[in-house]
């Protein structure tokens, strides 16, 4: 019976471990020992140690492309760039004056080029998108209520900050001091 009701509660996440063992030890008439117990934290220690080395490979490549952004944005900052395109991204015939070259290093005839602004036509979709992304986390940043409400429901209230951490909806919160 203990089996069937750990086995529903991880399977459904209904409790936090340390809720369940809290219940589960809550007495000394409990009868409950360690090793009724000891597959379901085993388990669970598992899936938390999965988690952490999944977290972790995700921080490593995370810091090796902020890294890699940094150390292109300093040689954007610091270093000429040479644009050796010959033919214009749009129409495929070899440049002519005038001209207009991008940082993403696409080129073209400003006939070709038209009506389009400041950035690169072709980088436009993924420009975009960056932006839409950006936008919602500011939108969600000023989501106070949804948050302190996910907080309060929740088994697990580290799991919610984290969670919202990892979506950086606080990236835009200002401080202020007083």
């Amino acid at each position: 019976l203990l089996a069937d009701c750990l086995a529903t509660i991880e399977k459904h996440n209904l409790m936090s471990p340390l809720r369940v063992l809290q219940a589960l030890g809550g007495s000394e008439q409990s009868g409950v020992t360690l090793g009724m117990v000891r597959g379901y934290i085993m388990r669970q220690i598992n899936a938390t140690t999965r988690r952490i080395d999944d977290n972790t490979r995700a921080i490593d490549s995370y810091t090796a492309e902020y890294k890699a952004h940094s150390d292109k944005m300093d040689a954007l900052k610091s270093k000429p760039i040479v644009f050796q395109s010959t033919k214009c991204t749009t129409c495929m015939a070899p440049l002519d004056l005038p001209s207009v070259h991008f940082l993403c290093k696409h080129s073209y005839h400003q006939r070709c080029l038209g009506d389009v602004g400041d950035s690169c036509p072709r980088c436009q979709a993924d420009h975009q998108k960056l932006e839409d992304q950006r936008r919602a986390q500011e939108i969600s940043a000023k989501q106070h209520d949804t948050f302190f409400d996910k907080l309060r429901q929740a088994d697990d209230g580290f799991d919610v900050v984290a969670s919202w951490f990892a979506k950086s909806p606080f990236a835009f919160t200002k401080f202020v001091d007083q």
